[in-house]
């Protein structure tokens, strides 16, 4: 098969099959036996996105599309193996100091930006400094204070309250270290818009970008610096990435069964089946954080009632919907924590089976709440006012995971109890403003992250969205103390157990209080051609860096 690289059109739609294959966390894929048990040096790899990044700066806005570029673009500081242990990356040691409140970082010796120019302490700080120069960002929630250089290669931090997944954060993409030359000479807005200054210290760099079709990679030839949680030593093997923006998603999958790509993002389940017989690779990995999940606004009618929100949860037959738009391949959540979620154990695997779909239930919760009467279109009715919920959408992820189709399948279904569901999108620039207005009833959501803190944070007051801007991740608008205290515990304590134990109290508060819907376990599915080798996923379940990809002839 040709390696040139090829634009794909995306009108393009051909029925195709992959083959499904299953990865291990972390795990990457492995050579079939007529391919060489060695990796081979060279080629392209054409791969199709299915969606652009709106922001290319991963402290701004963190996104699986932008993560899953960053990480060939950007090292980090410290690396998270596939066992949820943390290994040197940029930083060779570090030490914390026993209030949890500085952290001390060794850097490596001898690593460049793509620039040419050096990584140091003070090029760390730099970056590290950014949240508190750029209130807006979404890393303002790391409670950075300050930071020191206190020799070239060693950089002190210190926090305004301690962060046990701080550590965590600086393991992902959410943190890209740029050239200090990069930061210094062009805006926060310019690095948000245009990647051709992402230039980090990591295997590949960027080389050409056009706006709404692709972005370039090419090896960068001197690294030698890479963590040891990676496969090979060395420069990348693969010479070039051509990543291309295609939304539809038949056409990935019918550029990938004609040879015009080597690897597709998102393959929807349904298809899975369909293209098996091409011979194809379908890699597939659950995510930890957070499940993809409705978040109800208790705020104001008609969720302010606590016994509507667990009637509209008991109206919705999630099995049934997963089984009709994903054909089961995606499985239900049970909680707002994934399996899986960094540390063991923080999922609470008692809730397994606490609730599910009761119309009957639905109604008589209903009638308590005073929705007695019934409309002429079937609608419940109180003191005049159709039971009505206003959801609302961010219009860039209704194409993820076909979330538009199951948008509207839930909205649909929620009829038979007398809900009259609206979902109303909204672009990404204005969805967060919109939400801090406190108008809406219901948004969805999903936080990919190895650390349970961030399966809670978006429950937590301090992420409730607001016109001054950070993370603003709470979209259910929440403010309970209860799960304030328990935040605090888990986003403070070095101690495991007291974090598995703050985690499944909050876990249990949300679900009894009905403030979120849990709905699926996200997925990573990437359709490849047998020749593609060395795929990863990283510990949250993203497609990970292209270092150790390879393309057998």
């Amino acid at each position: 098969m040709s390696r040139r690289t090829r634009l794909i059109a995306p009108a393009l739609a051909v029925a195709a099959a992959l083959l499904l294959s299953s990865c291990a966390g972390g795990g990457a894929s492995a050579p079939s036996a007529d391919v060489p048990a060695d990796p081979v040096s060279g080629g392209t790899l054409t791969y199709l996105a299915n969606t652009e990044p709106p922001v290319w700066d991963g402290q701004r806005i963190p996104s699986l599309n932008v993560n899953s570029i960053n990480s060939s673009i950007f090292d980090t500081l410290v690396a998270q193996d596939a066992d949820g242990t943390y290994k040197p990356g940029l930083a060779t040691s570090w030490e914390i100091s026993d209030d949890g409140l500085t952290y001390t970082f060794d850097l490596r010796e001898g690593v460049t930006f793509h620039d040419g120019s050096p990584f140091d302490a003070a090029v760390l700080k730099q970056n590290i400094d950014r949240p508190l120069n750029e209130p807006d960002l979404a890393t303002v929630s790391t409670g950075i204070a300050a930071t020191e250089v206190v020799d070239e290669n060693t950089l002190k931090v210190t926090l305004s309250r301690p962060n046990a997944a701080l550590i965590h954060a600086f393991s992902t993409p959410h943190w890209p270290i740029y050239s200090g030359v990069v930061l210094t000479e062009h805006t926060p807005a310019e690095l948000s818009s245009n990647p051709l200054l992402s230039i980090g210290t990591g295997p590949f760099k960027v080389a050409e970008y056009t706006k709404g079709s692709k972005l370039v990679l090419e090896r960068n030839g001197a690294y030698d610096w890479a963590p040891e949680t990676w496969g090979h030593t060395g420069a990348a093997y693969l010479d070039e990435v051509v990543v291309q923006f295609v939304p539809e998603p038949q056409a990935r999958i019918g550029a990938l069964t004609s040879d015009q790509a080597d690897a597709v993002d998102q393959v929807p389940p349904l298809n899975i089946a369909e293209v098996e017989a091409a011979g194809d690779t379908v890699l597939q990995q659950d995510n930890t954080g957070t499940p993809y999940y409705l978040a109800l606004n208790p705020n104001i009618a008609p969720f302010d009632d606590r016994d509507v929100r667990l009637a509209f949860r008991s109206a919705i037959d999630v099995d049934g919907l997963l089984q009709g738009v994903y054909g089961g391949v995606y499985q239900k959540a049970w909680s707002t924590t994934l399996p899986g979620t960094p540390p063991e154990g923080a999922f609470d695997e008692s809730l397994v089976g606490s609730w599910g779909y009761d119309l009957d239930q639905a109604e008589s919760l209903l009638k308590k709440a005073g929705y007695t009467a019934v409309d002429a279109e079937g609608y419940r009715v109180k003191d005049g006012e159709r039971l009505t919920v206003q959801w609302a959408v961010d219009s860039l992820y209704v194409q993820t995971d076909q979330r538009q189709q199951l948008g509207e399948a839930i909205a649909s279904s929620l009829k038979k109890a007398g809900f009259d569901v609206v979902r109303k999108p909204y672009d990404t620039a204005s969805f967060t403003t919109e939400l801090t207005k406190g108008e809406h009833n219901l948004a969805d959501a999903s936080r990919g992250f190895a650390d349970v803190g961030t399966s809670v944070v978006p429950f937590t007051t301090r992420a409730i969205p607001s016109s001054g801007g950070g993370s603003g991740i709470n979209y259910g608008l929440v403010s309970d103390p209860a799960i304030d205290a328990a935040y605090g515990v888990i986003s403070s304590s070095l101690d495991p157990q007291e974090r598995i134990d703050a985690a499944h109290e909050v876990q249990h508060r949300i679900l009894d209080e009905g403030y979120a819907v849990p709905l699926y376990i996200p997925q990573k599915i990437v359709g490849t051609t047998s020749a593609v080798q060395g795929w990863k996923f990283d510990k949250v379940g993203y497609t990970d860096s292209f270092y150790d990809v390879w393309l057998a002839p």
